[in-house]
């Protein structure tokens, strides 16, 4: 979350906003423990901040029923509408607004992607944050291409930082063609160990953003970091001027990079397609 702050922080200045002059960020983490975001969010009220800057939906939902007032903004929400995050896009209304990932409109085209990479392709182990509001859409945007592409979909799911070792020990026995993870604060900050597993067990694996790929993922598609932190940085600064957030659209990514990790693919003893690699706009070496 530091990291995206320093993007906002430096997209904020080039707005005419500097930190430690204009505003300052009050950080608050949940450190995975998504019961505590309500209270979280409570202290924030109490503080009488000027923005709470939520990242994801669990933390936007918390923010949301924390406060009525209070200008929300929201990094990286994935089904904001279908979700009930926001009623339109377009005019959110109330008190939020942010900047949507696109994700689960988008596991389509991650799930043609693996089959494209792993031709045998049969079964996909997702794993996913299962209390994050957004998963019911990823899993049925993930189900929906499976029938097409004929693979099946089994899951893996998790709700806290300790899950993770028991979870995975299950998968171990009968690892699958190729893993899917579904992107929230839990499941990003955790990587470390789903790519371990993977590599341990040469399963491919398939994630959202290119800071995953970096990490070990062997493919990352999705939108990026810098875009969120354009979106929020603008709707920040126009609140900062006055601006009502509720009159803002949930505005949705445009950019969508697609990241080849070729270390992992060695690595875990496959070869990726000339196809998959021309259309890349990163190769990891």
């Amino acid at each position: 979350m530091q990291h995206d702050a320093t993007l906002v922080s430096q997209r904020l200045r080039e707005l005419g906003y500097v930190e430690g002059r204009h505003y300052s960020f009050e950080y608050r983490f949940a450190e995975g423990n998504f019961e505590r975001l309500p209270e979280l969010a409570a202290e924030l009220v109490r503080m009488n901040v000027e923005v709470i800057w939520a990242h994801t939906n669990p933390s936007a939902f918390a923010a949301k029923s924390a406060t009525r007032t209070i200008p929300i903004v929201v990094w990286g929400a994935h089904g904001a509408f279908e979700t009930g995050l926001v009623q339109n896009l377009a005019r959110p209304g109330g008190n939020l607004t942010g900047v949507e990932s696109l994700a689960p409109a988008i596991d389509a085209k991650r799930m043609e992607l693996m089959k494209e990479i792993v031709p045998g392709l049969a079964r996909v182990d997702v794993l996913y944050n299962a209390g994050d509001q957004g998963s019911q859409f990823h899993l049925r945007a993930a189900r929906d291409a499976g029938k097409t592409l004929g693979v099946a979909i089994s899951t893996l799911e998790v709700r806290r930082p300790e899950d993770f070792d028991a979870v995975l020990s299950s998968a171990a026995d009968k690892p699958p063609d190729a893993l899917l993870t579904f992107s929230d604060t839990l499941t990003v900050g955790n990587w470390k160990r789903v790519a371990e597993f993977a590599l341990a067990r040469r399963v491919p694996t398939m994630c959202e953003f290119k800071e995953m790929a970096q990490a070990g993922c062997l493919v990352s598609y999705g939108a990026s970091f810098a875009e969120f932190a354009e979106i929020n940085a603008r709707q920040i600064a126009r609140i900062f001027g006055g601006g009502n957030p509720g009159e803002m659209p949930i505005e949705q990514c445009t950019r969508f990079e697609l990241v080849v990790n070729l270390k992992t693919a060695r690595d875990i003893g496959i070869t990726i397609p000339k196809s998959v690699l021309l259309r890349a706009d990163r190769v990891i070496e």
